[in-house]
């Protein structure tokens, strides 16, 4: 063995120049990988840091509509320090409603009492003490608030102006800069103001069915804050209320970047999928151009194990060479990435260095190199001396015979790379699409490789194809001889162009959907919390708006699904994409008569006169999230009480329409008595907007305008940055497949050089020999284009329908021009590699015959 270190460790004196191909491949995936776990542990440490000022306490306890009892504060008070704050969607307005500078916008209100914040401190533009900016004015004529920067700005507002939430004046202290407890925060739909409790009584907006969210955080004294959950589940069976701990201190952070690792570290084997081509095509290059040097070995006496372990230590090596630069860079990146993140975060990132994603990314760059690089070795290992001095030039059939042993190994590494992307995400079908589309796909390119080298084959045999084209028979004989790169080059091609088609075809999709199908068809405002008692002077401002049209309202009822099929939820059973649906208080309505635009896939709607027991129709997709079906029951809790009604429809519900749409619909009766608040969708166009939002606020000032136009630029705005994310993680697999391309023309490059040298001394010219190979990579580019964008077509509908739920168009220009763009650059490259070949002299190749 000391023999074989030595020998192998003296041949790599020479330079690794062939092998840089190796090392990019395998350091570009495990970059990649390494930085999605690297920054995700980063971002988890930075929570774990600051539980409890993301939290606001060790515990958080919220609910709609209700506050704590004399019994439960008087529990949670024998066990600590409480803070209680209520939060709902006002507008604030600017001046008088008929002023000529009055302005509006929706804002986020949190009520504050005495005790908050138990946890961390709030800053304020002024530095001031929180209690003294929220302070009511001496003269008892307005109250103190603070207020995001992206308020004052929509508003027009300076420290010491003035402004109007419901019927209460407030006077603005200071500006926000942070806040303890909004780790945990449900969806912002604008910027938050901060006031007291005693304030937010004056604004009147505290009416019955009121969307009001109490949240008290509790700071545990006595026993521990799990000991104090138990209590309190135990004590109060029946409580409406949500409890979050420390370790569930920001859930929505949390679930991004699990949704983020999941995707950057399947980028991430994606791009070691495509690399794993390199590492074979550079170490085929490699063993081909030490032909002469195997051969010299095994007629020294050299044995076929000692020389396969030569070049399995020397590939080693390499290979752990550019899997540690990709463990130092992606280590390095939480250092790189966390000034960036934290401005978008509600806490400092824990940076540092952590073994366990870089051993990961490690494990994922070995096992690659390991299925990948064994290969070609094996292949090789059997072929005796007197052949491999036979094809000096070319390559050998002969050790092609891989053997069981050989054959264990390849398998054990694949279903290692299997293993690691199962076991190392909770998303199991998520990763078990993309081990099975991984499959598919390189299967699926193989056979088309295997088809255009058949289809030349043929073609060389039809005389009017061949006869007289020179440049068309060398341009066929190239795609299907023995040794081709056609396979190579067809597999890393296509996987390349399959993942930009892909997101090209992701990213039009979202586009159109958004700039033209939707604010065509959407309406231009939803108004809610609309009181049942306003609802004729709201429908007659509305009728008295120019081109203003009330296109459906309902009365809604907040309420949990608390129960399926007789069994409390459980949450972790429910599919990860609904279980939004089961996380807190959702909008509940009843209906006599189908929704319009609704369509019943299952089941029956009852009739507009029914007035039986209680009814429930569901959303197709959110009864499959749920694991639910016809004729299973489910239970809604309103206010403490339980309504439990049989599911008899399911709808399809296309919720990309903007209409008026409710995952749960009760049938009429189900919801008598309950709290009810209405809400509308008006269409009115642009330039009425304004006159609209004026002559609502007049009638019913307490009630929330929710613009879709607005709406639409915020989520265009958000989808633009998610799209220059997409772009930017493609770019490592795009990377990843020029790579490959690049290894695999150097891979032929001592062959084409060869055959140019012997072509030109037959008389062949330079511009015949440069046409018959752009000929011959225009049909790779070509027929592997085409299968491109029908692998990257059907990917981006299944995402799009089933992941996403939105419609699906075809985009034959986008994909085609994805495709045209790329293909260029293949043929470029080619002619590239055509034109080294054809500069190499003469003299030295033909010395060698």
């Amino acid at each position: 063995m000391a023999v074989v270190v030595r020998l192998a460790l003296r041949d790599l004196r020479g330079g690794v120049r062939s092998f840089r191909i190796l090392m990019a491949c395998l350091a570009l995936g495990v970059f990649a990988i390494a930085a999605a776990g690297s920054t995700r542990m980063a971002v988890e440490g930075g929570i774990a840091n600051n539980a409890q000022v993301l939290l606001g306490g060790d515990l958080e306890i919220s609910q709609t509509y209700r506050t704590l009892d004399a019994d439960q504060r008087a529990m949670l008070q024998q066990h600590g320090q409480i803070s209680e704050a209520q939060e709902l969607r006002v507008m604030a307005r600017r001046g008088a409603v008929g002023a000529s500078d009055w302005a509006q916008a929706l804002a986020e209100v949190k009520a504050v009492d005495q005790g908050y914040p138990l946890f961390g401190a709030v800053t304020l533009s002024t530095g001031q003490p929180l209690a003294t900016a929220l302070a009511r004015q001496a003269d008892g004529s307005s109250w103190g608030a603070v207020i995001e920067p992206a308020l004052a700005s929509r508003l027009g507002l300076a420290v010491g102006d003035s402004f109007h939430i419901g019927d209460a004046t407030f006077r603005l202290s200071a500006l926000l800069t942070s806040e303890p407890g909004r780790g945990g925060a449900r969806l912002a739909l604008g910027p938050r103001v901060m006031i007291t409790l005693p304030a937010l009584a004056d604004t009147g907006l505290l009416q019955l069915g009121s969307l009001v969210r109490e949240v008290v955080t509790v700071r545990v004294t006595s026993g521990t804050p799990a000991a104090l959950v138990r209590s309190l589940n135990d004590a109060f069976p029946h409580a409406a209320w949500e409890i979050r701990q420390l370790d569930d201190a920001s859930p929505g952070i949390t679930r991004f970047m699990d949704t983020v690792t999941l995707y950057l570290t399947l980028v991430g084997l994606t791009a070691l999928l495509v690399g794993g081509l390199g590492v074979a095509n550079a170490i085929h290059a490699y063993l081909q151009g030490r032909i002469a040097t195997i051969a010299t070995l095994k007629t020294l006496g050299a044995s076929s194990a000692q020389v396969l372990w030569i070049y399995l230590l020397q590939i080693a090596l390499l290979a752990l060479a550019g899997v540690l630069i990709g463990v130092v860079l992606g280590g390095g990146v939480p250092w790189v990435a966390g000034p960036l993140l934290e401005p978008l975060m509600p806490m400092p990132l824990e940076i540092g260095l952590y073994p366990a994603p870089l051993a990961l990314a490690a494990g994922f760059g070995l096992l690659t190199a390991l299925v990948f690089g064994l290969w070609p070795l094996l292949r090789s290992r059997a072929t005796p001396a007197a052949a491999l001095f036979r094809t000096a030039e070319g390559e050998s059939d002969a050790g092609r015979v891989i053997g069981l042993a050989g054959w264990l190994v390849l398998a054990a590494g694949s279903l290692g790379l299997v293993g690691l992307t199962l076991l190392t995400t909770d998303r199991k079908i998520v990763a078990i699409g993309f081990v099975v589309g991984a499959v598919l796909a390189l299967v699926l390119f193989r056979l088309a490789a295997s088809g255009l080298m058949a289809v030349a084959r043929r073609l060389m045999a039809l005389p009017a194809v061949v006869q007289g084209r020179p440049g068309v028979r060398l341009a066929l004989s190239n795609l299907h001889r023995s040794g081709t790169q056609t396979p190579s080059l067809v597999v890393s091609l296509g996987l390349g162009l399959s993942v930009l088609v892909t997101v090209a075809l992701i990213e039009a999709n979202i586009s159109h959907q958004i700039n033209e199908t939707l604010p065509k068809q959407g309406p231009a405002f939803y108004f809610i919390d609309l009181q049942p008692d306003q609802l004729d002077g709201f429908r007659q401002a509305v009728r008295a708006t120019p081109q203003a049209e009330i296109l459906n309202d309902a009365g809604i009822v907040r309420g949990r699904i608390s129960a399926l099929k007789g069994q409390a939820v459980d949450v972790e059973a429910v599919e990860p994409d609904v279980q939004w649906a089961v996380r807190g208080d959702r909008a509940l309505t009843s209906a006599a008569g189908l929704p319009a635009g609704a369509v019943i896939s299952a089941g029956q709607w009852w009739g507009a006169d029914y007035a039986g027991p209680p009814q429930v129709s569901l959303a197709a997709n959110l009864a499959k999230g749920l694991h639910v079906g016809l004729g299973d029951s489910l239970t809604v809790n309103v206010l403490g009480r339980e309504i439990t009604g049989t599911i008899t429809s399911l709808r399809e519900v296309q919720w990309s329409s903007l209409a008026m749409n409710f995952a749960v619909i009760l049938s009429p009766g189900a919801l008598q008595g309950a709290p009810t608040t209405w809400i509308a969708s008006v269409a009115v166009p642009p330039t009425a907007e304004d006159a609209l939002q004026r002559a609502v606020a007049e009638v019913a000032p307490n009630a929330s305008a929710l613009s879709i136009r607005q709406t639409l630029v915020t989520v265009s705005g958000i989808l633009e940055q998610a799209g220059l994310a997409v772009r930017a993680t493609a770019l490592v697999t795009l990377c990843a497949g020029a790579l490959v391309l690049g290894g695999a023309l150097a891979a032929g490059q001592r062959r084409r050089s060869y055959e140019s040298v012997i072509l030109k001394v037959l008389g062949a010219a330079r511009g015949d020999i440069l046409r018959a190979h752009l000929l011959e990579y225009a049909l790779i580019g070509v027929a592997t284009g085409a299968l491109a964008v029908l692998v990257g077509g059907t990917a981006a509908w299944a995402v799009l329908r089933f992941v996403m739920r939105m419609d699906w168009l075809a985009m034959p220009g986008v994909a085609g021009g994805v495709v045209a763009v790329c293909v260029l650059l293949v043929a470029l490259a080619g002619l590239w590699a055509t034109g080294r070949a054809l500069a190499a002299k003469a003299a030295p190749l033909l010395r060698q015959e």
